[in-house]
């Protein structure tokens, strides 16, 4: 992509993939990257840098973070098509500091995984600003340094349900380049989900106008319900690939079975950054549409209930009332007060309960963006549904 990105849509390559072996998954890739049109010296001569999805320190088979066999293949991938100059570089959730990148990498199973195939790791917590041409709704960001510094960027992604998004792939993927808490800033700079899902296609068109991108999906596992950390792993059996992360998507949610109701996605489409359906992708390889799972679990907070009548109602605050919010288990929290400090609006407390302090959420200031549920290391943040709602749901 280029700074004359036009509505010529990439291709997206999908394939049906079940297993995490090394030389398979390789195989899948030049197959894919043949598919569309990449050159065998497609990233020779240029600084290639790796994004995935490294958003808390959890084990790889959780299926929450980029799985260690599948970056180990990208790797081999991105050196059989030219590349010499890759770096590996992620802003996770949290903090971003050198130590705690290390603890990422290495609870991950990133560092093993890197040091195996002599990939190196940035540790560079710098950044800078970058303006964004045509925005909706953000103008300007700040982006770390190594992204803001490639001519390549593989966005890494992982296919998961996502509390806020609905599904999180190539373009939510992209917010990890925001630096450590400047993500809880822009959850709460904007603070409901239209306009937090336009500015997570600003980003990423932004980037897509300023870098060759290249997305790969890895969905041979996922994961469903309260993703993107609290959910389940989930067997999809596919990867995916293009050149274009809104045309990615499209692909990737009609696999999960979330056509036409992923935020991120809708936003593309009216802006004309990806068809309006995927029977208008030019998809080289499966269909999506031949692979798509009709059990797949959506999160709690995104489930359709009654309230989507409610939201014109009274400025929508009947709706805000019944709305689904994050609740803490008192029982299983350990007082370590990351929710507190991933806040965005400061509306956690930490207070004595039972001898022992406990988060505990203040619903009047909360804003749903789910942070909390997203970086709780031991996932005892749930999402409740007002009682009424179930009622009549």
């Amino acid at each position: 992509m280029s700074e004359n990105k036009t509505n010529t849509f990439e291709p997206v390559a999908v394939s049906r993939l079940t297993e995490y072996d090394e030389d398979k998954i390789l195989a899948c890739l030049m197959e894919e990257a043949d598919n569309i049109g990449i050159a065998d010296d497609a990233y020779k001569g240029k600084r290639v840098v790796i994004k995935p999805n490294l958003v808390a320190p959890t084990k790889p088979d959780g299926a929450a973070t980029t799985n260690p066999i599948f970056l180990k293949a990208v790797v081999s991938f991105l050196r059989a098509h030219g590349a010499e100059n890759i770096l590996l570089a992620e802003s996770p959730g949290g903090l971003f500091t050198e130590t705690a990148l290390r603890l990422n990498y290495k609870t991950c199973g990133i560092l093993d995984a890197a040091a195996s195939c002599d990939l190196p790791l940035s540790y560079d917590t710098s950044s800078k600003n970058v303006n964004a041409k045509n925005a909706k709704a953000c103008r300007a960001f700040s982006v770390i340094t190594p992204i803001s510094q490639a001519d390549v960027i593989v966005d890494l992604c992982r296919l998961k349900s996502h509390s806020l998004t609905k599904m999180s792939a190539a373009v939510k993927n992209f917010f990890g380049v925001v630096p450590g808490i400047q993500k809880f800033e822009m959850h709460s700079a904007y603070p409901t989900l239209p306009v937090f899902a336009e500015m997570l296609v600003d980003l990423a068109d932004m980037l897509c106008r300023r870098h060759e991108i290249l997305a790969i999906c890895d969905g041979i596992v996922g994961m469903e319900g309260n993703g993107p950390t609290g959910g389940d792993p989930r067997k999809i059996g596919a990867v995916l690939m293009s050149q274009d992360p809104f045309c990615l998507d499209l692909a990737a949610e009609t696999i999960v079975g979330f056509e036409n109701t992923v935020s991120t996605t809708n936003a593309a489409k009216a802006r004309g950054l990806c068809p309006s359906s995927v029977k208008d992708l030019d998809i080289r390889g499966t269909d999506p549409r031949e692979i798509a799972l009709s059990d797949f679990r959506e999160p709690d907070a995104t489930r359709k209930t009654f309230l989507g009548s409610l939201s014109t109602l009274f400025g929508g605050k009947l709706a805000d009332f019944f709305a689904p919010h994050p609740l803490v288990n008192k029982k299983k929290c350990m007082g370590c007060g990351v929710c507190q400090n991933s806040c965005p609006r400061r509306a956690i407390d930490m207070i004595e309960h039972a001898g022992k302090k406990r988060a505990a959420i203040r619903h009047a200031d909360c804003i749903r963006c789910f942070c909390c549920q997203e970086l709780c290391p031991i996932h005892v943040i749930d999402i409740r549904q007002n009682p009424i709602t179930k009622l009549l749901h």
